[in-house]
């Protein structure tokens, strides 16, 4: 069973469609892709880590349009009440919590900055494209991964990046 990574995808809130300069005419379009994505790529059998900023309280109902199984990490939106309504239909997990998957073990939170100093490979969001790579993190958030949840694979072309040439400045944030 595949497993994939996301974060931000913010379902319902106008806010983040026009400050995240989101492609979409409204957010009922941003929704309508951001489900439609999901579910092109994540099978009903797949695990889906979901690392916080869901979206706005009334889209909690869009959970069970979305494939996979989905494990979540509450992000700096939710409330606590919403937090025990997605508690009804995901597992909660909480920041830092380090997670293996086929032999590859990995740090989860949703701001860059809860990452403790480690040596896992973390994965965030929070920041949405403003950052997109960390010294020892990716950002997994939709607005860096084309609106749509991105598999482990990907995760691991990236930490081989980073590990290997993070220093050597092919990374375009990195230059200026």
């Amino acid at each position: 069973m595949p497993t994939f990574f996301t974060s931000d995808t913010h379902f319902s809130h106008q806010r983040t469609l026009q400050f995240s300069r989101r492609p979409f005419a409204d957010v009922a379009a941003m929704d309508a892709a951001l489900i439609t994505n999901w579910n092109s790529i994540v099978q009903p059998e797949d695990t889906v880590y979901h690392l916080g900023d869901f979206g706005a309280e009334e889209s909690l109902a869009y959970l069970s349009h979305l494939n996979g199984r989905v494990i979540f990490l509450p992000g700096n939106y939710e409330t606590p009440e919403m937090v025990e309504a997605i508690a009804r239909t995901c597992r909660i997990i909480t920041p830092n919590t380090i997670i293996e998957v086929e032999g590859h073990r990995f740090q989860l939170v949703h701001e860059p900055d809860e990452a403790t100093p480690s040596s896992e490979f973390f994965l965030f969001g929070h920041v949405h494209q403003l950052q997109m790579i960390k010294r020892n993190g990716l950002n997994v958030g939709v607005d860096c991964h084309f609106f749509r949840p991105i598999p482990l694979d990907v995760v691991l072309f990236y930490q081989n990046a980073i590990w290997n040439h993070y220093d050597d400045n092919v990374f375009m944030e990195k230059i200026g």
